[in-house]
């Protein structure tokens, strides 16, 4: 059986690779994974490995947001130029 801490590390990169191929089926499985790993009341002992995995992760929610923002702002331009037509 896995530790705690080689669940977290498999959801966290599997998390990474989900939303970096925009997976959405596959991101609400893994939240369901989380929830039943945070239920259990495992203890955690951070290790570097994580405290990486989690700071990538970090970074690519980041990334995902601002290109979300990005896609969101060229669509209400689009919607914008329909109306001056």
């Amino acid at each position: 059986m896995a530790t705690a801490e080689e669940a977290i590390a498999g959801v966290l990169e599997e998390t990474i690779e989900a939303l970096t191929s925009l997976d959405l089926e596959r991101l609400i499985l893994l939240e369901e994974r989380t929830l039943q790993l945070v239920a259990s009341g495992a203890e955690i002992h951070p290790t570097f490995s994580l405290l990486e995995k989690r700071a990538v992760l970090k970074y690519t929610l980041e990334e995902t947001r601002t290109n979300l923002d990005a896609l969101e702002r060229l669509r209400s331009g689009k919607e914008q130029e329909r109306w001056e037509l």
